[in-house]
């Protein structure tokens, strides 16, 4: 392997690292705010608009790695 395909993989496995990450946290977040509505509580406005900021986030990460990936695919064949 070159060390430029090196490289590529690396970028690679780190978006797919990063991905996990916001996985992770939309996970969460999503768990917090159900567990706040089974409490009976109602979410503060400013934490539903961070959670807005975030999931928006979220997807424009996960649309640039669905991009690589199909880009990668693409290259195989």
């Amino acid at each position: 392997m070159t060390p430029e395909e090196k490289h590529e993989v690396l970028q690679i496995l780190e978006a797919h690292e990063r991905t996990l990450a916001v996985c992770r946290a939309c996970a969460e977040t999503a768990r917090d705010l159900a567990w706040e509505v089974k409490r009976g509580s109602r979410p503060d406005p400013a934490a539903l608009g961070q959670t807005i900021e975030q999931s928006e986030r979220v997807l424009s990460d996960l649309g640039r790695v669905e991009i690589a990936l199909a880009e990668m695919k693409a290259a195989l064949w």
